[in-house]
């Protein structure tokens, strides 16, 4: 009847607010059991170029539809310790973040080295920055910077604090700032013992 006689556009609009809504309740899922203690960690050794390796099949249409290009500098055996699924769920969020919140033909750029003994990720989206008012809060639970308000660019506030969560639980240093081109989230973790080696526990 009237506007709605358009049966098929309104049915997609109305499966693209259900997947919001779908996406949002799950990310506050997973901080509430984050939160709680409730989702129990596997520890382990990781290759962290191979963990990121993983994801990306996963945002190469995405990245393809945007005409956006993914440059990767990929350094092999630079290991980190910690759970492979939680650390994939902050790469997740940072790739589609950097997505997300570029303009159409941006470039994300994808990092991972080895920085005197210590793991670091970086992930630099082009083609925006982010004001030096809203940096400090970026990582704060729902909020959004202003530019990123838009229901066209989705988002829940929540990618960001839960990839804050989820590094600060392997205790990793998660830093974002303006670059020239763009914006950089790098994260610093802990060096992990080769095999073999005492850990801290180990020697207590």
């Amino acid at each position: 009847v009237g506007v709605y006689r358009d049966r098929d556009r309104y049915l997609a609009r109305a499966l693209r607010t259900a997947n919001r809504m779908e996406a949002l309740v799950g990310e506050i899922l997973s901080v509430s059991r984050m939160e709680s203690g409730a989702e129990a960690e596997k520890r382990e050794r990781l290759e962290l170029s191979a963990l990121v390796s993983a994801r990306l099949d996963a945002y190469a249409e995405l990245l393809e539809q945007r005409g956006m290009t993914l440059e990767l500098r990929l350094t092999p055996g630079v290991y980190v310790e910690g759970d492979a699924a939680l650390l994939g769920r902050a790469v997740d969020n940072l790739l589609s973040n950097a997505a997300r919140y570029s303009p159409e033909g941006a470039e994300v750029r994808l990092t991972v080295r080895a920085e005197g003994g210590v793991p670091v990720l970086e992930v630099e989206n082009t083609g925006v920055h982010i004001s030096d008012g809203a940096l400090p809060h970026l990582f704060d639970a729902f909020y959004r910077a202003e530019g990123s308000r838009s229901r066209s660019t989705g988002g829940s506030g929540l990618g960001l604090y839960l990839v804050k969560m989820i590094l600060d639980r392997h205790g990793a240093e998660c830093t974002i700032e303006n670059t020239e081109d763009g914006v950089k989230v790098t994260a610093q973790f802990l060096p992990c013992p080769s095999p073999g080696l005492p850990t801290e526990d180990m020697v207590r």
